[in-house]
């Protein structure tokens, strides 16, 4: 069997279903039909090479941090260096925040290369370390005509403010409530339950009409729920911040309490009820002039909530997919490539809604996570058998260890299954088979393991679905 057959019949192959014309990027890869709603999909690029948070690729000035290495990608797009072209800001895994300048124009947006931003001299971080990347936002949040950075974390969930000046962005803060206590999504018995608030994802939208941005914060628990944001501090003790703006407590009154955003959502939030790591946006997706949520989460799905409400009060019709969720959902499995081949499209999506080609219609922006595994050059078509066996004895051994279907050969075992950490003889397995199938495949690193871990390529792309 050739390695194209292969390939395809894994369902990771990259055949281009659009090219657009003079776009920065390739297709949707051909295990994911085109949605109805979109004209073309685009992987964005940063220069020749599609843009990836794995690639250990230095910004203008040398710097690389290896943490970020992780892949995981979460964007926005914003016109950051004001040329009045919006740019590609990018979180990133480890807690930076990366901006592709555009160097195209208003239709046809280009990058090449990127800078760390930077809060007072030193480049903006925050406490970021696991499953999710670090989501930016930019709003002016405490109404000085300023717009400021803020990003959710991974643990404990904790959102942070990079105030925005006139010389930039200012070091970080942790958002805090009424009394100064950080803004966390649950608050629960440490330590057994503190997990739960993990992977906070901010938006920002103006539920009560008041003028003032309010804090809609999804989570890793699938938690989805909104913070009100009552303004500047008019009061002494309120806030230990001066230039924050005060928003509500976890729990105090009716009026000024965290709200559950799902009791404003028909059929209790329907399928979104039951997923994990909700990355929340805000935008008039619909054309009809009230805020609508789109939601990514962890499976690769996007979730369209629409806006039934009025201004000042809204409400929300049952969520309906946008994309459909990826191979294998919360673990996704390893793609199997070779060298150059196009990385197909992710899980645990972060989103954003824009105009991305200047046509006037809101696009849909998004972030993932990818895992690959790339072949040596010189495989034969005898190789790829053996590859075959061994892919169908992994699946043998993952139903002897009773692994729920469906069955992926490539999937990421090191963190979807357990079984394996707990029953020695079945590791014992699975590392033989692994070790089989490593002789097939070209490092990720030079100082490589007799593991799989060694040999994998952890991703973050940003695709461009192009509204109809």
């Amino acid at each position: 069997m050739t390695i194209p057959s292969i390939r395809k019949q894994l369902g990771f192959g990259a055949c281009v279903l659009a090219l657009l014309a003079g776009a920065a990027g390739a297709g949707a890869s051909d295990d994911e039909a085109l949605p109805d709603w979109a004209s073309g999909v685009i992987q964005v690029k940063n220069g020749a090479v599609p843009l990836d948070t794995g690639a250990r690729q230095p910004d203008t000035d040398g710097r690389w941090f290896e943490q970020e290495e992780k892949g995981h990608a979460a964007p926005i797009f914003y016109d950051w260096d004001g040329d009045g072209l919006k740019d590609l800001i990018v979180g990133g895994f480890a807690g930076r925040f990366r901006v592709f300048a555009n160097k195209g124009s208003r239709e046809n947006p280009r990058f090449d290369g990127y800078e760390w931003i930077m809060a007072g001299d030193d480049v903006a971080l925050l406490r970021n370390f696991c499953c999710v990347a670090a989501g930016p936002r930019m709003a002016d949040i405490n109404g000085d005509g300023i717009d400021d950075l803020v990003a959710g974390s991974y643990s404990p969930g904790l959102i942070y403010w990079f105030e925005g000046s006139r010389d930039g962005l200012r070091p970080r803060q942790t958002l805090t409530d009424w009394d100064g206590i950080p803004i966390v999504t649950r608050l629960a018995d440490l330590p057994n339950e503190s997990y739960l608030a993990y992977g906070a994802k901010p938006a920002w939208m103006d539920w009560d009409a008041d003028g003032n941005p309010d804090l809609v914060i999804g989570n890793s628990h699938g938690d989805l729920v909104l913070r009100r944001n009552h303004g500047p501090a008019r009061f002494a003790g309120t806030t230990p911040v001066a230039s924050q703006p005060v928003f509500d407590s976890f729990a105090w009154s009716e009026s000024y309490s965290q709200i559950d955003l799902f009791t404003k959502i028909d059929e209790d939030g329907g399928a979104l009820r039951h997923e994990e790591y909700l990355s929340p946006t805000v935008a008039d997706w619909d054309g009809d002039g009230l805020k609508d949520l789109i939601i990514g989460v962890q499976s690769g799905a996007v979730y369209f909530v629409r806006n039934t409400g009025q201004e000042g009060e809204p409400h929300f019709a049952a969520p309906v997919q946008l994309l459909g969720p990826r191979p294998g959902g919360e673990f996704p499995p390893h793609q199997l490539l070779q060298e150059g081949d196009t990385v197909s499209r992710g899980s645990r999506i972060s989103v954003e809604v824009t105009d991305y080609n200047g046509d006037g219609k809101p696009d849909l922006m998004l972030g993932d996570y990818a895992l690959s595994l790339v072949l040596r050059p010189d495989l034969t078509d005898a190789d790829m058998k053996v590859i075959e066996d061994i892919e169908a004895r992994l699946v043998a051994l993952d139903k002897r260890a009773g692994l729920e279907a469906p069955y992926m050969p490539l999937r990421d075992r090191v963190k979807s299954a357990f079984v394996y950490y707990e029953n020695k003889a079945l590791q014992a397995e699975l590392q033989a088979l692994e070790g089989e199938l490593i002789q097939y495949l070209k490092p990720a690193r030079d100082d490589h393991q007799d593991r799989l871990l060694g040999y994998e390529r952890l991703h973050g792309h940003v695709w461009v679905y192009l509204r109809r």
